[in-house]
């Protein structure tokens, strides 16, 4: 199985729920599992329910715990088998579909997906599977509303988002059938893009789509890609094919592995060709990324790793350029789109400009007229 197919699973774990939060324990166990085996006290695909693995997930589960939870890591233990990552191996004269519960004497140990464990041994992958388990214990509505506002959408346009979301579009696409749970419960970026291409046949939605000029549609798609944002999809699907890639040597997927995570050399070239952000000339490193202009997606190795494929820009700021919402003439003049509402919340505005060289236009024609929104 591929990565994403292991950060779905673990965006959207099978968990029991009490007063609409997602209960921590098999976020736990799993989260403890990946730190026994970083710091090599798992060191083969066998997990056994020993004082390693119960001593670590207390020290994760007691600050996340609340309500009526308790700690009893031997339910996740036992029950993220339902997960289909997850295989018990009973001991000797018992058969797992016999057990009710975890015992040590019916249950020997555990393995995973042979995949799934070279995953969680690899540092670079690692990171994204415990930042996909840590979404079961986000309030994701909550979430989008900061994400939006921070991109600049007003609080009533954002609103207004969420409120069609929740209501009329999940309502319309549950009389369906094509949903058995509002929109906004659905935590995978790729299973929330399979439901809602199904929407247009709707023709209540049709009907008030039109009426209110495209505010439905416009939703649908802000919310997509506010799921594809925090799952950092893009980022896991090109790490993804920089792996599978054999004509790259293992140095050579290093290289880019790092550049794509906004790491290593690429960085430090833009680093030391901007000192700062290239719009403000803020310079505090933490604060900074290195964006590439023409996509990463859309580049070959080359342009990949040119400098001048690259500027080094604030975060808010970088976001803004990624998602088409600004661009820059090829005198370095910003150009701000339409469809961002309140730029000033960003602190972004008309008099901004960077100095360019001649090697960067090619980049930047690319960035207009195929990424900028217009509209």
């Amino acid at each position: 199985m591929s990565l994403d197919f292991y950060v779905e699973k673990f965006q959207s774990l099978r968990t029991d729920s009490q007063q609409g939060r997602n209960r921590p324990h098999k976020v736990c166990l799993l989260l403890a599992v990946m730190d026994l085996i970083e710091a090599g006290h798992i060191h083969e695909n066998k997990i056994y329910f020993n004082q390693h693995l119960k001593k670590r997930f207390t020290e994760i589960f007691e600050p996340l715990q609340g309500g009526n939870d308790k700690n009893t890591p031997e339910n996740p233990f036992f029950h993220l088998k339902s997960e289909g990552f997850w295989h018990l191996v009973p001991n000797e004269g018992c058969h797992v579909e016999d057990l009710k519960g975890y015992s040590n004497k019916g249950v020997s140990h555990v393995y995973l997906d042979a995949e799934l464990y070279d995953f969680l041994k690899s540092p670079i992958v690692r990171g994204d599977l415990k930042a996909a388990l840590t979404q079961n214990l986000t309030n994701l509505p909550e979430l989008y509303v900061k994400w939006a506002i921070g991109l600049g959408k007003s609080e009533k346009t954002v609103k207004n988002y969420l409120s069609a979301l929740r209501g009329s579009i999940s309502n319309w696409m549950m009389e369906a059938h094509f949903i058995e749970q509002p929109l906004t419960d659905i935590r995978s970026f790729h299973e929330y893009k399979i439901r809602t291409s199904k929407v247009e046949t709707i023709q209540e939605f049709k009907d008030h789509n039109k009426r209110g000029k495209g505010m439905y549609s416009a939703a649908i798609k802000s919310y997509g890609t506010f799921l594809a944002d925090v799952g950092q999809v893009d980022i896991r699907a090109d790490v993804q094919t920089i792996l599978d890639d054999r004509k790259l040597t293992s140095t050579e997927k290093s290289i880019m592995v790092n550049t794509r995570m906004g790491q290593g050399r690429f960085r430090k070239d833009l680093v030391k060709q901007w000192g700062g952000c290239a719009l403000t000339g803020y310079q505090q490193p933490q604060m900074l990324v290195a964006s590439h202009i023409k996509p990463w997606r859309e580049s070959n190795n080359t342009e990949r790793l040119d400098s001048y494929n690259g500027l080094l820009l604030l975060a808010n700021i970088d976001k803004a350029f990624d998602l088409g919402f600004i661009s820059f003439k090829n005198d370095g003049k910003i150009l701000i789109s339409q469809a961002l509402e309140s730029p000033d919340v960003l602190g972004i505005h008309e008099a901004m400009s960077f100095n360019i060289h001649q090697k960067h236009t090619p980049y930047l024609d690319f960035h207009r007229s195929v990424l900028f929104a217009v509209a």
